[in-house]
């Protein structure tokens, strides 16, 4: 009986919240991937990450050191506003991720910006 009702209390959404933010971490480094994005989760101390181009590639730096919560999400702001996301698969949930945040206009996702643009510009993403 204790097992049924351990199944209904994870069915009910107990414990879902660190499943769901795991999935959608993975699913966004596949998409940073499908877009061109070389993502790296490094130890990196203080610093938080973010995306830079190295020799023309785009990186995205994630602190191994932080929580998935905030790896995920310095993922997604780097994304958000990413002129070839239209038309790429994703889940509902990560594009309502996605979308809150292109939306919300945060200073960091524009300042992500500069790389990625400078590395749309060269056409070195996906399909060239």
């Amino acid at each position: 009986m204790s097992d049924a009702s351990s199944v209904a209390c994870l069915g009910a959404g107990g414990g879902n919240a660190v499943s769901d933010t795991l999935g959608l971490l993975e699913e966004a480094r596949q998409l940073a991937s499908d877009l061109g994005y070389h993502v790296r989760e490094e130890p990196l101390g203080d610093m938080p990450g973010g995306v830079c181009s190295v020799g023309g590639v785009c990186h995205v730096l994630l602190n191994l050191q932080h929580s998935t919560a905030d790896r995920l999400d310095r993922l997604l702001r780097t994304l958000a506003d990413d002129s070839r996301l239209s038309g790429e698969p994703m889940s509902r949930l990560l594009a309502a991720r996605l979308k809150g945040l292109a939306l919300g206009g945060s200073d960091a996702a524009r300042g992500a910006g500069t790389a990625r643009d400078a590395v749309n510009r060269r056409g070195t993403g996906r399909g060239s």
